[in-house]
Parts: structure tokens; sequence; C-alpha cells
């Protein structure tokens, strides 16, 4: 059986692994990595308790970690004890510093029994200035949503005070993470630092009644998550909002004079827009649900016409897609290059991924099984076999290198040759009836949504 009795523990092993993860995290896997308002990350040795929203697997638990590990710290983090099954999962989950909780759908009345024993390790991380992680969900979701908390975030927290006299001091640091997309490899991440706070308000009514102390509690930080998420919670419209999101954000963050492309700004876009749309649909429901519709119908037959919204009503320029072809079939030298040699380990890395049922749990394995293992071992063995033919070393060395860096770019090419492939399939519809009717929801629902943000 597997103790958790020193899991707060510094490691040196785990600081060496931990640089491997955050250049292969930050640099690699993300193309850009934000972190913002990190000053409000509370000093190294203050008992700290994390809290984020979740939604992308165990990288939302990676994200966390690159956030708070620059200042040497190493934090333990709490997950659902079903992924502890098997022991050599275990052992390495173990070695991450990761503490098993267990639902009621997750184990046997056994297993339940033992959460008492983890929340008492886990107040005890608190009690000696540790950093605790934990996603109050409980559990992962696709979409910019945020479910209720469960009370084990509450329990821990207050047993931590209780074991202390209540004059521990506990910091609770909330915090949103928020990806620019959830499973494109090269996309962007951004971790938003909240201010933390505490719950001594709530330490009298924990003497009376706990679980009375533990609602309130969550209530208290639940909200604070909410304030820096992009929450949609008009579940039946869910599709809708989003798709407004993507529609309005660049119109929006142009207008105002701000980047596009740079994922806070997007965020914040993206919040602004829900807040507009949930006003509305509080003073004007018929409005309300005729921009539902009309947005339901314009993505319906985007999604039928294989057409993306950036393209509908955008006139083309012809120098420039001229030019975009020319560079293209330049540098498609550069792309077969850096195709071949990542194709296979490429391929061994997205056969495994499809695998796994739980599509909010790809990306997890993206990054562990490519960049962490596939990718690496693959590079090594290019090394070796050029550096064997050259009978040079650094040629090898030079090689491989170019092979990761165009691999990398690679990327970004794909998505042209996508974007590409949409503006000629526009081009080729724009005269048909349905690209009309496209056109005219497309004006209608940006005329709407314009009286409703300027």
């Amino acid at each position: 059986m597997i103790s958790f009795e020193d899991i707060d523990k510094h490691s040196w092993w785990y600081d060496l692994y931990m640089k491997y993860l955050c250049a292969a995290h930050n640099h690699v896997y993300y193309r850009n990595f934000y972190i913002v308002n990190k000053e409000n990350i509370p000093p190294k040795g203050t008992p700290t308790f994390v809290i984020a929203n979740h939604q992308n697997g165990m990288m939302d638990a990676m994200a966390i970690l690159h956030t708070m590990y620059k200042d040497g710290r190493q934090p333990v983090f709490i997950a659902r004890g079903d992924i502890f099954k098997k022991d050599f999962v275990a052992r390495i989950l173990r070695f991450l510093k990761i503490l098993p909780v267990y639902r009621n759908r997750d184990g046997g009345r056994d297993d339940i029994k033992k959460d008492l024993a983890i929340f008492n390790r886990a107040a005890k991380v608190l009690k000696k200035g540790g950093t605790l992680v934990i996603f109050p969900e409980a559990g992962h979701q696709h979409g910019h949503y945020m479910s209720t908390f469960k009370k084990g975030f509450s329990r821990i927290a207050f047993a931590a005070e209780e074991m202390n006299d209540f004059k521990l001091g506990v910091q609770i640091l909330p915090l949103n993470i928020h990806y620019s997309n959830y499973f494109n490899f090269q996309s962007d991440l951004m971790v938003t630092c909240g201010k933390p706070f505490t719950y001594d308000e709530f330490f009298e009514l924990y003497k009376e009644s706990p679980n009375q102390a533990y609602l309130a509690l969550n209530e208290k930080a639940r909200a604070r998550v909410k304030e820096m998420t992009p929450d949609i919670d008009i579940p039946e419209y869910y599709n809708e909002i989003e798709a407004l999101t993507h529609i309005m954000s660049e119109p929006l963050l142009r207008r105002k004079g701000l980047r596009p492309r740079f994922l806070p700004n997007q965020k914040d876009a993206a919040m602004t827009i829900i807040a507009a749309i949930r006003q509305l649909k509080e003073e004007n429901p018929d409005d309300f649900t005729m921009l539902m519709e009309d947005t339901r119908q314009y993505t319906g037959l985007l999604q039928r016409m294989g057409l993306h919204h950036w393209v509908v009503n955008r006139k083309i320029s012809w120098p420039k897609l001229i030019l975009r072809i020319f560079l293209m079939i330049l540098t498609l030298p550069l792309f077969l290059f850096g195709y071949l040699n990542n194709f296979l380990p490429d391929f061994i890395t997205q056969r495994l991924t499809h695998k796994i049922k739980d599509p909010m749990m790809h990306s997890t394995f993206q990054y562990a099984i490519g960049t962490l293992a596939t990718f690496p071992i693959w590079y090594i063995f290019l090394l070796v076999v050029v550096s064997l033919l050259t009978h040079h070393f650094w040629i090898g060395l030079v090689y491989i290198t170019l092979a990761g860096v165009i691999g990398i770019l690679n990327t970004n090419y794909k998505r042209s040759l996508r974007k590409l492939g949409t503006t000629f399939k526009a081009l080729r519809l724009r005269h048909t009836e349905k690209y009309r009717t496209l056109c005219d929801l497309n004006t209608r629902i940006i005329d709407k949504m314009e009286g409703l943000l300027y």
C-alpha cells in the first residue's frame, strides 16, 4: 500500500523533473503561456489553498503547477481517487505529489472511509506552510461554464484551521484557467490569479453547524473564481452564446484598439459579450430569443457548408491571397521536411490519444505521450542515425534541431492551409442562395450585438 505521509517533503528528483516538464509545457506544447496578476500569489511558506475551475484534464493541474513552481515550491494536488486504481499509476501520481479523494461513484465504502485520513493529511500540508491545490468542482467539463463546488474543499480548509485553534490564517488563492483551444498543439494558455482571501468570518458558524459553514465557504469561493471566468450560465443556449463570443471578440477588441490575438484580451472580450447577452435576456427576453434563434440557424448553416464565421461577408484581397499562395508554395519543401521527420511520433501519439474516450483528456495524453515521450525518443534516434551516417555529431544535432523547430512551425502551416481552403470554398459558394442567407444572418447578428456592446 502506498503511503502519502511524507508527500509534501521536498524532493530533488521532483525538482529535476519539473525543469524538464516546465520547458516542454511552456515553450513547446503551448505557443504562449500567460500568468496574469502573479503578484497575488502569497509568498512561499504561507499556508496557501489554491482553487480553480476545471476543464481540461490534467493540463489544468500542469497550468497551476507551472504558475506556482517559479519560486521552488512543490504544491500538493488533490485528485479523484479512481485514477489511482492501478499500482504503477498510483506510484507515478504519488511522485507527482497528488493525493486521492474518493467520490461515491469512484470506489466502495472502504475507499470513501480513507477520505477522512486524506483530508487530515491535506490539512497538515497547510499547517506546515505548504501549498495545496484542489479543483472544487471535482470533475472537468468541455466548455466555459462552472459546476457547483463540492464540500471536500471546505472540509479540508476548516480542518486545517481547527488543527491550529483557528489561528493558522490559511490564504485561499482563486485561479482561472483559460485556453484558446482545448485540443490543439501550439495553442495559448493563460492563468489569472485572483486576490487571496481568508474565511475567518465562518469560524463561529463552523463550530455550531459545520455543514452550513461548508456551504457558505463554497459559495464565497465559487463567486471569487466565477468573477474571473467567462461563465456561460445559460445552458440551453450554451452553443449559441459561445459562437457569439467567437464572432464578436475580434471586432470588439479592434474597436477598442486592443490586440485581437492576445489571449487575455480575448478572455476579457468574451466576458463582456456574455455579460451583455445575459443582460439582454433579463431586460428583453423576446429579443434574446430571436438572437439565439438567428445564431442557431447561422452556426448550423456554417457547419453544413463547411465554412467558418471569419470568412462570411469578408472582402477578398486578391493581391494578399496570391502572395499567401506564393509563400506557401515557396515554403512547401520546409513543410515536407518537417512532416516527414515528425510523421512517426505524431502518428503514434495521435493513434494512442484517440483511444481515450474522454475528449477532455486528449490534450493530457498528447502532452504526456507526445511531448514527453515519443518525440524525445524519436529525436534521440534521429540524432544517433544522422551522426553515424555523417560521422559528425554536430550535423546530427543541427538536423534534429531543424526537424523539431520546423515540426512546430508546421502547425501554423497547416492552419494557414485550412484557412486557404475555407477561403476558396467561400469564393465558390458566394453566389448561391445559402451563402446569401448566411450573409444576411451574419449582418443581422452583428448589428444586434453591436447595439448591445457599443
